[in-house]
């Protein structure tokens, strides 16, 4: 899933369309972002890609470590045309085969990665 999202999350940088990346997530998903208290959270796939469409993210991601725990999966990125930044965390709590809800925590990780 993670690997999955990553991807489709990239191709939408590159393409401008983020409409594929939205489908992985459930109907009622939820996103929030940590550290940029003025993105979020959004709740429900049209809020989603409202916001995507709005504010068009311009820089892939790598991950660049990654774990499951507790029913989420928590990964480490960073962005690709300036691998040396802080990046962030992902935290993905998935439904089925879709994701319910994504935080995406800005400038490092979370504190519950240390867990």
């Amino acid at each position: 899933m993670l690997e999955r999202l990553v991807a489709l999350y990239n191709d939408g940088v590159r393409r401008r369309d983020f409409l594929d990346y939205v489908d992985a997530f459930t109907d009622d998903a939820a996103i929030d972002f940590e550290g940029v208290p003025e993105r979020g959270p959004l709740q429900g796939k049209t809020a989603i890609l409202e916001r995507y469409r709005d504010d068009l993210p311009d820089d892939e991601i790598r991950v660049t470590r990654w774990k499951y725990d507790g029913g989420r999966i928590y990964a480490q990125f960073v962005w690709k045309d300036i691998p040396e930044a802080r990046g962030g965390t992902l935290v993905i709590v998935p439904r089925g085969d879709r994701i319910a809800c994504l935080t995406v925590a800005f400038g490092g990780p979370l504190c519950r990665w240390t867990k």
